[in-house]
């Protein structure tokens, strides 16, 4: 098996009933995006979007110039975020029922549920809010499991899902918050047996794999997607930790964090376990959604994401599972995109298709 990457994608760029109920009629990410302002003087805001342009995802030649951005730079496959709050509300679901009915893109992709309750907050200290509620995540009983399956068996059913010795592949964001999710995963299991499937693989998301991977593991998902966002976490005593969060807790000013430091610390022998698929992320600076109050990646360059992209294929290089995730294909709002933007272009994904290039001619040699 070849490296595989899959990109994170958010099917958010679309006016949609929730968010003009919530944030006023038409609102899409664009708006904070547009709205980003430098926190410093050596700040990259407003990040903008390159040869896409500020796209509607409605649009099926939006989303097909997107797949064949992304197939021609290397990129194997796009794994949407699915939005189920509950059985009667499936925000931003427009997207990927179009990519179902037209057959387009013809690219391959598999779902992440995004499990989690949707917030309006207002970031008012270091990594903390007050919020509203808007929707409550809701997890139903045996039926509504069931209900949930047969949702999405026809995206499972379509030749462009992303399966693995015959089973579809699905993630989870909040892997550890469904109730019972041995049950979930069992039930699934079966049903997906009957309806002419090998079963379900599920993958488990974290963001704090340093603290998780054994629940996970207990939990017995059959990979764990490792994403280091907060490697930050992993270095300095306790008392250092409390102090930058007490500063941050009254001077609105964010956390700067060097990329070219931080990507040193994306990766370990972890990663290299069989059970265990590695992130890359290419930036990070979510400033266009929460102002002041955030931890900030400085100093990203296309350089130094094929750095990254080169130590992540030598972390698989010896193992039968090469999947590797990207995190993400058009975060806009979180600073976190693959998609050429004004400043750079093409060159993040240069540096992607370079690197992977370089891999697998050697590795026919």
């Amino acid at each position: 098996m070849e490296p595989r990457f899959i990109a994170f994608y958010l099917p958010q760029y679309h006016p949609f009933k929730e968010n003009d109920e919530w944030w006023g009629p038409g609102y899409t990410e664009w708006i904070s995006v547009v709205k980003a302002k430098k926190l410093y003087p050596t700040h990259y805001q407003p990040k903008l979007p390159g040869k896409l342009g500020f796209y509607d995802l409605r649009l099926t030649e939006t989303r097909q110039a997107q797949a064949d951005l992304a197939k021609e730079y290397g990129i194997y496959g796009f794994c949407y975020y699915y939005y189920r709050l509950n059985k009667n509300l499936h925000p931003m679901d427009k997207i990927i029922k179009d990519v179902l009915k037209t057959g387009k893109p013809d690219f391959p992709f598999m779902f992440c549920w995004a499990n989690h309750n949707w917030e309006a907050k207002e970031w008012n200290s270091y990594e903390t809010y007050k919020s509203r509620l808007l929707a409550r995540q809701e997890y139903g009983d045996e039926q509504d499991i069931k209900d949930f399956f047969f949702e999405v068996l026809p995206y499972f059913k379509d030749n462009r899902y992303i399966k693995e010795d015959g089973c579809p592949l699905f993630s989870f964001v909040g892997s550890l918050t469904v109730p019972d999710i041995e049950k979930f995963m069992s039930i699934w299991n079966q049903l997906a047996k009957e309806n002419g499937f090998n079963g379900i693989k599920f993958w488990g998301y974290t963001d704090q794999y340093h603290k998780t991977r054994n629940l996970l593991e207990e939990k017995h998902f059959d990979k764990i997607i490792s994403c280091r966002l907060h490697p930050e976490d992993l270095k300095g005593s306790k008392i250092r930790k409390f102090f930058v969060k007490a500063w941050h807790h009254f001077i609105p000013l964010p956390i700067i964090l060097s990329y070219k430091k931080i990507i040193k610390d994306l990766f370990s022998d972890e990663e290299k376990n069989e059970n265990v698929i590695p992130t890359v992320v290419p930036n990070w600076d979510p400033s266009p959604r929460r102002k002041h109050w955030v931890t900030i990646w400085d100093g990203s360059t296309p350089q130094l994401f094929a750095e990254q992209i080169h130590s992540v294929l030598e972390i698989v290089k010896n193992k039968k599972n090469k999947w590797i995730f990207i995190k993400s294909w058009n975060e806009w709002g979180e600073g976190n995109y693959l998609e050429p933007d004004r400043k750079y272009g093409n060159q993040f994904l240069e540096a992607l298709k370079t690197e992977l290039d370089r891999f697998n001619e050697v590795d026919e040699k």
